[in-house]
């Protein structure tokens, strides 16, 4: 969710409740893996909430309760987490899922057989760029890490992170990830959909009403998934708004 209308998403919520990144990519962070799968919280154009009755996002709630079914495949995992979500949701968020995946049968219950490593990066604090902070991102970055780790995952946290944070994190993960079976990226913050391409944004981004910062104080969704270089199987699951506050930009 986003600047101006980031309240009304938080509003929304409470009812269900009852440095820059504009360097390219290194070429050892070009993808090297598998091709990423995209897993959105909500459609293009629309908002999601930061706090649902689980005291997060609804989509972060989903993921946890699906993760927790025995058995659970890669060919139901996707159809499974937009349900979750819509009904955690009240409605409200619809995600948008792959109709198609590499190895439907893999299963998401540890296997000590492979390793599997995630990235969980997490923007909260939003004060820097005079819009909303989001309590249920916070929430959600430690609850989705304890999810993963569960899940079999060698998981990484990073919360709050500036642009060359973020950056030196994403380039470790590409390396660790890169001797790894399967790799999993989580986003959460205030995100946007600008010109058709979908943004993390960052907490000291300088205008929220202008687009012209898009290129060094956010991230496209795309890009960070080319981090994600596990050899098998590699996830990027994106859970923030999708709207668009720069239309006019």
């Amino acid at each position: 969710m986003i600047w101006r209308r980031a309240h009304i998403a938080i509003a929304m919520g409470v009812a269900l409740a009852g440095a820059a990144f504009g360097q390219s990519i290194p070429e050892a962070a070009q993808p090297a893996g598998a091709a990423p799968l995209f897993y959105y919280a909500g459609a293009a154009g629309r908002l999601t909430t930061d706090r649902d009755a689980a005291g997060g996002n609804p989509f972060a709630t989903a993921l946890i309760e699906v993760l927790k079914e025995p058995g659970l495949t890669l060919r139901d995992f996707g159809m499974k987490l937009a349900a979750a979500t819509f009904l955690r949701s009240g409605g409200w968020q619809s995600p948008e899922v792959p109709r198609r995946t590499p190895a439907p049968g893999w299963r998401f219950e540890p296997n000590p057989a492979e390793r599997r490593v995630a990235l969980v990066l997490v923007n909260a604090d939003y004060r820097k760029s005079g819009v909303a902070s989001l309590p249920g991102a916070f929430f959600d970055s430690q609850r989705v890490s304890a999810a993963l780790t569960q899940a079999g995952f060698e998981t990484t946290t990073v919360l709050d992170a500036d642009g060359p944070t973020a950056r030196r994190e994403l380039v470790a993960f590409a390396a660790a990830s890169a001797d790894a079976d399967v790799a999993l990226i989580y986003t959460g913050g205030h995100g946007a959909q600008h010109k058709r391409v979908v943004y993390w944004i960052l907490g000291d981004y300088p205008e929220p009403g202008s687009g012209r910062w898009l290129g060094s104080h956010a991230i496209p969704i795309l890009e960070i998934g080319t981090f994600a270089q596990a050899r098998s199987l590699n996830l990027v699951l994106f859970g923030a708004c999708r709207d668009d506050p720069f239309e006019s930009d």
